[in-house]
């Protein structure tokens, strides 16, 4: 009985995921001039944050040997973006997660979930595929919703 109520609740989720992208004003946080993209789009309390490759802040550069480095990378720039929008990683309902490399999925995974361990983790999609900007190891996206 709890699938069937799980699985009725998205259901509902992927009809009203779509119908709230179009009810209200699109804002967007942080965009640039000459930058193709958004990192964060606002409809509502839903925030479709875009996703992000493991560049060091500091240097922008890329780590060797790097899945681990690169996810903490991507984390720690999620949890700044999403103080800049008053949340934290808590409100993070979905990820995405795309690997240049399944075989790195092990690496990632100890990374990533050292972020949720008072909290529970939103639900996550991981995804091999052929590149990646850059030559980054790993890109990670997130939605979020504020309360």
């Amino acid at each position: 009985m709890k699938r069937a109520s799980l699985f009725l609740a998205f259901l509902a989720m992927l009809v009203a995921v779509p119908a709230a992208a179009q009810d209200g004003p699109r804002i967007a946080h942080q965009a640039r001039q000459g930058r193709p993209f958004s990192p964060a789009i606002q409809v509502g309390d839903t925030y479709w944050l875009s996703g992000k490759i493991g560049a060091s802040g500091e240097t922008r550069s890329l780590a060797e040997g790097r899945v681990a480095v690169e996810t903490h990378n991507i984390m720690r720039s999620f949890e700044e973006l999403l103080e800049e929008l008053g949340m934290t990683l808590e409100n993070t309902v979905r990820a995405v997660v795309y690997l240049a490399d399944i075989d790195d999925f092990g690496e990632m995974n100890e990374a990533y979930t050292s972020y949720f361990q008072s909290f529970p983790a939103p639900s996550r999609v991981t995804v091999a595929v052929a590149g990646l900007v850059a030559g980054a190891s790993i890109e990670i996206s997130f939605i979020a919703v504020k309360n």
